[in-house]
């Protein structure tokens, strides 16, 4: 347990001082004086000391309140916020109450209404947390690196893999019954617990069928970090833990990081403001001052100095490296909820700032995915989102009125395109518009289309190549791409053919169809693994891809052509069948926004004259003005159609 040393400016009692900390295992400063504060990190394993610290600051006065800060154990059990506490209770009339747990307790706490903020390290906990509208302000402060530690023999002989690779060589030793190898995991739904079960999946092991009470070798803690390390040392045992965690603890640890690198080690800290029922305001600005106070270029250089290592500031050239916000201050109180699809996560993301700074209070989370997904998040499991995109424009009205959307406009249009890498695509300084159906059915060429089940860039893709047998005099090129790669078959009826994509079934090879939350088809293509993707002219534009446009009979983007494109249609997984049709994209705020004045702000500066030049700039065809369905609230069809 931390607890709490004061600091003075006498030699002999800091001496004193030090060494009962170091024999009791607390740890922690307060301010004394004007002394220079040395923060001490201790545990039951070995003292850390960094001399030459900033003095803390001469209390405030007045009356004080409390704030309630619900943090993960390595921050804890590093001593961090026992170090960085005594700095801002001496700037604020604030007295900070700390609950140290797995990330995933934690947010659990903040959602019962137990805690003001979260300290937490869990990307895709926190993602959740934010889309749910439970915080707002999510700020990176800090960052460092898991680590797989274990006996210095190494007996599973994992030193030097990647982590993914580490963790297939731990399980096989460990199910064959290799002697001394074992596994402890946190077991606790903490960020580091998350992190684990990152890296099984990217090692493409099923973790709960795999890995999960599959034999002795594998042990779930359930305990904090610094217990997990001692259990592990123990029994001679391997884990993951945080870099921080590890160093302040390895004095008294019979282990060894065998494993320091790899894109699934990285370890960012993150603060959120908790949005509060009721939406109280106070709580809210003592919280974002927090925030505040943890991304000051002060608190930023006190990070860097403290442990000399165990944690590493959030600096603007790494928040920019790993995609964070590190710097944009903490002022909003109302997360507004943007579910939209993946194609407009890039013209959302132009927005943001724009919207941002002219709606006070206000913060724009763009979350973004296949579209009947995005939009089922509302229908089927009550989401609260402020405002819904689709790239299919016909599945608002048909999947939301009349009872979770009474309006929707119509704001841009996209077209079909096959894009291509120019390094490692086979044979792409050759396809064009006149013979890609032959490129792509020579052999050991790949091509990959998103989710069809959920997506409509997926099933848009099918009708594409179905409509381009008509338009080239060609009856076979469906069958040779489609049909004989996947379980996707197009059956005709008169002059309209169904194609049935309720269970695709590719064959992962030729024709590759990542499921949703997969590595994405773009991503695929980046990383050479597949040689061409049909996509939108949008995806291919903001990707930087060369690609090939086709004409306009297929490419599903000529309003006039509405007739010759229904002569195609898909049948969904629910049996539900939906016409071929122009590429058209639609947004409106659900009825159960949160914050429909600020889902509507939106809309005006989306369908207005910056968000139509984003759109023209990201590969789009703005709709000006865009076209109404339903009734528009006046303050936002302003000039629009109807």
């Amino acid at each position: 347990m931390n607890g709490r040393a004061f600091w003075t400016g006498a030699g002999l009692l800091a001496l004193l001082l030090v060494l009962f900390i170091g024999i009791s295992g607390c740890m922690g400063t307060t301010p004394g004086g004007n002394a220079t504060a040395t923060p001490v990190v201790t545990s039951n394993a070995t003292t850390v000391t960094t001399a030459g610290m900033t003095a803390v600051p001469t209390n405030v006065t007045g009356p004080r309140t409390d704030l309630l800060i619900a943090t993960t154990t390595s921050l804890e059990d590093t001593g961090l916020l026992d170090y960085l506490t005594p700095f801002y209770e001496a700037q604020h009339p604030v007295n900070l109450k700390i609950t140290s747990q797995g990330t995933g307790k934690a947010i659990e706490l903040s959602k019962r209404g137990d805690a003001d903020l979260l300290l937490v390290h869990s990307p895709s906990q926190e993602i959740a947390f934010m889309e749910a509208g439970s915080g707002v302000n999510r700020r990176a402060f800090a960052y460092n690196y898991f680590v797989i530690v274990g006996p210095e023999t190494d007996p599973a002989g994992i030193r030097g893999l990647s982590p993914e690779d580490a963790f297939l060589k731990l399980m096989k030793e460990g199910k064959s019954g290799t002697a001394n190898v074992a596994f402890v995991s946190r077991g606790d739904n903490s960020g580091t617990h998350s992190a684990e079960k990152a890296i099984w999946s990217k090692a493409k092991v099923n973790y709960a069928a795999d890995v999960q009470k599959s034999g002795a070798w594998y042990v779930e803690a359930g305990k904090g970090m610094g217990e997990t390390l001692q259990l592990a040392s123990e029994k001679g045992a391997y884990t993951l833990s945080d870099e921080g965690t590890y160093l302040s603890y390895k004095g008294n640890l019979r282990l060894t990081p065998l494993i320091t690198e790899g894109a699934s080690l990285l370890n960012i800290y993150s603060a959120i403001t908790v949005v509060p029922k009721g939406n109280a305001s106070a709580t809210l600005e003592a919280a974002n001052q927090y925030i505040n106070f943890l991304i000051s270029p002060d608190t930023q250089a006190k990070i860097a100095e403290y442990g000399k290592g165990l944690f590493m500031p959030m600096t603007a050239e790494k928040a920019k490296e790993f995609k964070v916000d590190a710097s944009s201050p903490a002022t909003a109180t109302s997360p507004v909820l943007a579910y939209a699809a993946g194609s407009l996560a890039s013209p959302f993301g132009k927005l943001k700032e724009s919207f941002d700074g002219n709606n006070t209070g206000a913060e724009l989370g763009v979350y973004t995915g296949a579209s009947v997904m995005q939009i089922e998040k509302v229908t089927k499991a009550n989401a609260k989102a402020d405002i819904v995109a689709s790239a299919d424009a016909y599945l608002i009205p048909k999947l939301m009125f009349p009872k979770n959307a009474s309006w929707m406009l119509s704001f841009a249009r996209n077209a079909m395109v096959i894009a291509y890498n120019n390094t490692t695509s086979d044979y792409g300084k050759e396809i064009t518009a006149a013979n890609w159906f032959d490129i792509l059915d020579r052999q050991n060429v790949s091509y990959a289309i998103s989710d069809p089940t959920t997506d409509p860039g997926g099933y848009r893709s099918f009708m594409a190549i179905k409509l381009a047998e008509r338009h080239y005099g060609k009856n076979d090129i469906f069958r040779k791409l489609v049909e004989d790669h996947s379980n996707v078959t197009g059956a005709p009826s008169g002059d309209v053919t169904t194609i049935d994509v309720s269970s695709p079934g590719p064959d992962g090879e030729t024709l590759v169809i990542p499921k949703t939350g997969d590595q994405s088809y773009t991503d695929q293509l980046k990383a050479g693994k597949v040689d061409y993707v049909f996509t939108y002219r949008s995806n291919a534009v903001q990707n930087g891809f060369s690609y090939i446009t086709l004409p306009p009979e297929i490419d599903l983007s000529d309003p006039a052509r509405t007739a010759d494109y229904a002569r195609v249609q898909v049948k969904r997984p629910d049996g539900s069948t939906e016409a071929g049709m122009p590429i058209t994209y639609g947004i409106t705020v659900p009825t159960v926004a949160k914050n429909p004045e600020f889902g509507e702000a939106f809309v005006r500066l989306l369908t207005g004259p910056e968000g139509a030049a984003v759109l023209a700039a990201d590969g789009f065809t703005p709709i000006t003005p865009a076209e109404a369905t339903g009734t528009v609230p006046p303050g936002v069809q302003g000039n629009q159609t109807a």
